[in-house]
């Protein structure tokens, strides 16, 4: 079983392939309880393409008076702080998180630290014995792709109700 406070989900949008930040969400693995929700603002440097915009339907000026990267990151801080970090593509999702932290001269902390990170889309080809890449099917806005993620954990963990421990 996943147990509360073991372990959040954390997904992002970006502005273009493996762009800025734009939205950010965490919730809890076990719960579902959102622990972070918020749209961030990348500055001018980092306008949404439209190929970008076409998957999350974002635009710049839903970001005008979003807060910016340096002054959300230690709100993700928090709410990642002691516990493992599962993303559905965390490779793509820690990437993009450190090139932002780094972008704007800040420590990522744990972050940067590979083994907080779960890949769940990784888990779930091996659990299905399927190939890798397979579609989330969460909406494409952040906090309805960590609900998304959640629903394939509850469905791996169900049948035999064993414990998850998810490592890339």
């Amino acid at each position: 079983m996943l147990q509360p406070g073991a372990a959040v989900i954390l997904d992002t949008e970006t502005s273009d392939l493996f762009g800025a930040v734009i939205e950010l969400a965490v919730i809890d693995a076990a719960t579902g309880r959102k622990r972070l929700d918020t749209l961030v603002n990348p500055g001018p440097d980092h306008p949404i393409q439209d190929g970008a915009h076409a998957v999350h339907g974002i635009t710049d000026a839903d970001l005008a008076d979003a807060p910016t990267w340096a002054q959300v990151l230690p709100r993700l801080k928090r709410a990642t702080k002691g516990r493992t970090i599962l993303a559905y593509n965390a490779d793509y999702d820690a990437t993009v998180i450190r090139a932002d932290t780094a972008r704007v001269g800040l420590a990522a902390g744990h972050l940067a630290d590979d083994e907080q990170w779960g890949c769940v889309m990784l888990r779930r080809s091996d659990w299905s014995r399927s190939p890798r890449w397979q579609r989330l099917g969460g909406g494409h806005r952040a906090l309805d792709d960590t609900r998304a993620a959640r629903q394939v954990l509850l469905e791996m963990t169900a049948p035999a109700g064993s414990r998850l421990a998810i490592r890339r």
